[in-house]
């Protein structure tokens, strides 16, 4: 009779450790495991953007309906201040992701780094040019101005950039080429880096002009500016269908962890088709991004870029030859493009 008692008790204590054990986690709908303390145990990845803006509409539209989650990931976004600044942060491992402009990563790749964009959010060049309005009635110029003679008009100003070498930085140069003005020596460029820092500065004169995306640009058009060049809307012909921004990462990183850059890819997929299929939808939960700024920008910021948000992760060869042109790098297509995490995820 002892016996049976002792055998009795091992038994109740075996089933306790094993209730104990299962007892630390419990499973959510989306069949992730989450600690007794509610604490998502889903994989933690660390996403660099370089500024907070429309660009990575997609991002803020994945994080916000959830997407990101469904895949199991808890996805953590930081801004850097400038597209160097990211492509660093990739290549030297401190994140496993990066948001930025393909024109960075062809410049990585024809230098010898292995990276690889392998999701796209902006099809568009979206950065735009803003003039203070004194300063664009003092050059004689307004919006219905011929685009030469808007440009013309940037000679000698004060314009502000993220940071040398950055997307704005080029856009500028570019701009100013299209009628051989030196932006060297004709202009002053000033690198600001964020986009929290621009508007500030314009308000207070320091600054004659800015080249910011959405809705910086919008902002600064609302607030004692005149949207000098809007390119959100193809203004310049020669880069309507620009591939603009995307997500890269390692070829090593893409190579080793597949399955997570499948993960990150489906939620974009997911992000983008909201996105076209429900605009005004999409509008109110990219709205929780940009709760510091104005509904008024905010609405006309949204209709400005609605064209340009990427409906599709592929990195297309039309976008990426605007890029070769604007660039000036003819790097491979394939040394600087992946897309077969988004062909596995249509």
């Amino acid at each position: 009779m002892r016996k049976t008692k002792v055998g009795f008790s091992l038994l109740i204590g075996l089933m306790l450790i094993l209730l104990s054990a299962c007892g630390g986690k419990e499973t959510t709908g989306q069949g992730q495991a989450k600690t007794s303390k509610g604490e998502s145990s889903n994989q933690k990845i660390t996403i660099a953007q370089t500024t907070h803006g429309f660009l990575f509409t997609p991002l803020y539209i994945a994080q916000e309906k959830g997407f990101f989650k469904e895949e199991g990931l808890d996805v953590d976004v930081i801004t850097t201040g400038g597209g160097s600044k990211v492509m660093a942060a990739v290549i030297g491992g401190s994140v496993d992701i990066g948001g930025t402009t393909l024109g960075n990563v062809m410049d990585a790749s024809s230098k010898g780094q292995d990276v690889q964009v392998f999701a796209t959010l902006m099809n568009q060049y979206a950065s735009n040019v803003v003039i203070r309005k004194d300063v664009a009635k003092e050059k004689g110029i307004d919006e219905n101005s011929p685009l030469s003679e808007k440009i013309k008009a940037l000679k000698g100003l004060k314009i502000a950039i993220t940071s040398p070498g950055s997307s704005s930085d080029k856009l500028v140069r570019y701009l100013l080429g299209m009628e051989k003005i030196n932006p060297d020596k004709d202009v002053e460029l000033v690198p600001l880096g964020k986009s929290e820092a621009v508007i500030p500065a314009f308000k207070n004169k320091q600054i004659d002009a800015f080249a910011f995306s959405s809705p910086t640009s919008d902002m600064g058009a609302m607030d004692g500016g005149l949207m000098l060049i809007n390119l959100s809307k193809g203004e310049i012909k020669d880069l309507d269908g620009f591939l603009y921004t995307g997500l890269v990462a390692s070829k090593k990183q893409l190579k080793d962890n597949p399955e997570l850059y499948e993960k990150v890819t489906r939620a974009i997929a997911k992000a983008e088709d909201f996105i076209k299929t429900d605009k005004e939808g999409a509008k109110e939960a990219l709205k929780k991004s940009f709760t510091d700024i104005d509904e008024k920008v905010f609405d006309i910021a949204y209709e400005n870029n609605y064209p340009a948000f990427a409906t599709d992760p592929t990195v297309t060869e039309k976008g990426y030859k605007m890029n070769v042109t604007f660039e000036g790098i003819d790097v491979p297509f394939g040394d600087v493009a992946n897309n077969s995490f988004s062909e596995k995820v249509k």
